[in-house]
């Protein structure tokens, strides 16, 4: 018989339950009609992703529409993902300087709308990211916000070079994001489809661990909808590992639209009521 207090509630992993804009990218806006079709599938917070051509987070007067909105809608924003808000391209003190002030108008902006955590892809954890997320850290002290770095599976920026750059900050509101699609083995292999694999890097993670970026993968490709046919994440052996090193943060999902968005919407909705008969299985 499944012990199911060794795993997260059907409650838990819906009252965490949050979703990227990303879902919408190259569909519709982000407006109220999109944001009534996640209200309507019961998804009820969201990680806005850096979307210029739409809105700036740096300039709060621009997001007063998308503020108003997701009250209107009863829609949360939990996260903003700066994606493109990257170090990678700064060579210069002056640029540095320029990109640090915007990621603080960003964080500042995410807070007024009621987020509390920052994440960008911040390039390769050298002098200059690392320089810059002192700073920020600074700057995020006395809020309830988290800031967060990306793993991606390559040198100086996979999960095993992530935690190495944050405990080398030790800063409690410093993170890092595990998306799960981006990971790579030395055999070019994801390891979070292979059996073992979810457990081996959320150890490795440990309470470093802040948000998780998560969505299906199928045929050596991300950000799939989840838990489709043919998806080869370990999904229930990821979420026993999540319950196992007391992740406390939100199950964002990051799937890009299918043909038509609402059927994404729809894996996700589905999304906790699966994903807690895969977890509780396993007891």
């Amino acid at each position: 018989m499944s012990n199911r207090k060794s795993f997260f509630t059907l409650e838990e992993i819906s009252q965490r339950l949050s979703i990227s804009t990303l879902v919408f990218h190259g569909f519709r806006p982000i407006g109220e009609a999109a944001l009534e079709e996640l209200a309507r599938h019961d998804i009820r917070r969201i990680e806005l992703i850096e979307s210029p051509e739409q809105y700036d987070l740096a300039e709060p007067s621009s997001m007063r529409h998308i503020g108003d909105a997701c009250t209107q809608c009863g829609i949360q924003v939990v996260a903003y993902h700066a994606y493109k808000t990257s170090f990678a391209d700064v060579d210069t003190e002056s640029k540095r300087r320029e990109r640090v002030d915007l990621c603080r108008r960003q964080i500042d902006t995410l807070l007024e709308l009621g987020g509390t955590l920052w994440g960008s892809h911040a390039g390769e954890g050298d002098d200059i990211v690392e320089k810059s997320y002192q700073e920020l850290a600074r700057h995020v002290e006395g809020t309830v916000s988290t800031i967060a770095v990306e793993n991606f599976g390559r040198p100086g920026v996979s999960v095993e070079d992530r935690v190495a750059f944050l405990d080398r900050m030790n800063h409690p509101q410093v993170g890092m994001i595990l998306d799960v699609g981006h990971e790579r083995n030395a055999a070019g292999i994801n390891p979070m489809t292979l059996p073992g694999g979810p457990t081996t890097i959320l150890e490795e993670c440990g309470h470093r661990l802040a948000h998780l970026h998560l969505h299906g993968f199928k045929e050596g490709r991300d950000h799939h909808p989840p838990l489709v046919d043919g998806d080869e994440i370990q999904w229930g052996e990821l979420f026993q590992m999540a319950h196992t090193v007391n992740y406390s943060g939100y199950f964002n999902f990051e799937p890009r639209g299918m043909l038509a968005d609402h059927e994404t919407l729809n894996y996700v909705e589905q999304a906790p009521e699966k994903l807690f008969n895969l977890s509780s299985s396993r007891g």
